[in-house]
């Protein structure tokens, strides 16, 4: 005799620590040295990013912090907007995408910097199947019962991601930029076909 039984456990994932990581790390700069940075600026920007017939759109906003005296810094950025993908059997994806990120970089008229980010609607809302176990008990004639604890693991369902690097150049209140990502981007049960997606994103600051 066979008996299943699911249920359901909660877990950190691990990206987690990995995101919050440098931004502890940028917190403590600016406490610790406030006097030498300059005040925020802030923006809203568009942005669109392809390979072939994939893209990734949307619309956000940013905040940049850098040095007073070397224009090093960084901006965190937030954006929302559609997305669709291709996968490995040449089958689109449509989806909303709720994305966060950091940049490090120079930022003056002239800029460049490296970037990371994430999905913040597949981290805070997917319930992801490598969570799901199942307790397996087996039984014999004389009912003799052996439990066996079991998970069921979707290696392609992570948490999307990207790492990327950019550069552009601003004029008083506009600022463009053009960049170049590699993500990591799936489902549940598939993966993208493409990973590196090239876009364009104009800013307005304030």
């Amino acid at each position: 005799m066979l008996i299943l039984k699911k249920f359901h456990s909660t877990m950190i994932v691990p990206v987690i620590k990995f995101i919050v990581t440098p931004l502890l790390m940028m917190i403590f700069l600016v406490v610790f040295s406030a006097n030498a940075y300059q005040s925020p600026k802030f923006g809203l920007f568009i942005k669109n990013e392809v390979n072939d017939n994939d893209y990734i759109s949307g619309i956000g906003a940013e905040m940049w912090l850098t040095n007073r005296d070397s224009n090093f810094g960084v901006s965190v950025l937030t954006s929302i907007g559609k997305a669709e993908v291709t996968d490995q059997d040449n089958i689109q994806h449509d989806y909303f995408a709720w994305e966060a990120g950091l940049k490090l970089g120079y930022f003056s008229n002239v800029f460049a910097y490296a970037e990371v980010g994430f999905d913040l609607g597949e981290l805070a809302f997917q319930d992801r199947n490598e969570d799901d176990g199942y307790h397996v008990y087996y039984g014999d004639e004389d009912n003799d019962f052996v439990s066996v604890n079991r998970k069921r693991y979707d290696d392609s369902n992570n948490i999307d991601g990207y790492v990327g690097v950019g550069t552009g150049f601003k004029f008083d209140h506009l600022q463009i930029e053009g960049f170049v990502r590699l993500r990591q981007v799936d489902g549940e049960y598939w993966k993208a076909n493409n990973q590196v997606f090239s876009g364009a994103k104009l800013s307005v600051v304030f």
